[in-house]
């Protein structure tokens, strides 16, 4: 299976930096998603926003996975995943757009979306604030998540192989009718040239008829023809 990515901005970096020189934190609070490809990510892209974005909520919660890394949980209900999830961007508190997440695959719409978003920093949690965001203590939470996600996947893919069917049946049915249409075409065809045979056969029939009696007619004439010039 692929793997996503994510990458911290340039602003990012930057908050980061003065945060750990500061001794300050960075507050992440909110994600948007959007369903535009930005193309490749790579650490410190300058980007400032993203477009296309259809979706904006607070992030949904968050696992520490170690003392330098930190795993983000972005959910999206099912109700509101209303196209592709292609491009998650994390935000700051002040609105600035801290990084750039690419799922594995693009997150089909019509099914709940949920994505883990990876950051390692040293020391990491004395430079992030976490206060506004629910807490997993547990990975086991996260492990469902990936279960929910894998079998929505499954879903769609199985959603996607029963459209194909139903337009083979439409298909099918299309071209069944199309042929029966053609087939009674060419019945009613044979039915009339059937009729115009049987015509045919009545007329010779009567013409064989009418030329057996002048062959007879001529036979009778020709014989009396031959008493008249011996008698």
């Amino acid at each position: 299976m692929a793997d996503g990515k994510t990458v911290v901005t340039l602003a990012g970096l930057k908050a980061l930096t003065q945060a750990s020189s500061l001794g300050t934190q960075v507050k992440p609070v909110y994600f948007k998603v959007s369903d535009q490809d930005i193309g490749d990510i790579y650490p410190g892209i300058d980007v400032a926003d993203l477009s296309g974005v259809w979706y904006q909520a607070n992030i949904s919660g968050y696992v520490p996975v170690n003392d330098t890394t930190i795993q983000f949980i972005l959910d999206i209900p099912e109700e509101s995943a209303t196209k592709y999830g292609k491009v998650f961007g994390l935000y700051l508190e002040d609105g600035t757009l801290f990084a750039v997440a690419k799922p594995p695959y693009p997150f089909p719409p019509g099914m709940r979306q949920r994505f883990k978003v990876q950051f390692v920093w040293q020391q990491i949690e004395t430079v992030m604030n976490f206060e506004d965001i629910p807490f997993y203590e547990f990975d086991q939470d996260v492990v469902n998540l990936d279960a929910v996600a894998t079998i929505s996947l499954a879903l769609f893919d199985v959603q996607e192989h029963l459209t194909v069917l139903d337009q083979f049946k439409a298909d099918y049915y299309r071209f069944k009718a199309f042929t029966s249409e053609k087939l009674q075409n060419h019945e009613e065809r044979i039915s009339i040239n059937e009729v115009k045979l049987q015509d045919h056969e009545l007329v010779i029939l009567d013409m064989s008829a009418t030329f057996g009696e002048q062959i007879l007619q001529n036979s009778l004439e020709i014989g009396l023809l031959k008493q008249y010039i011996g008698g």
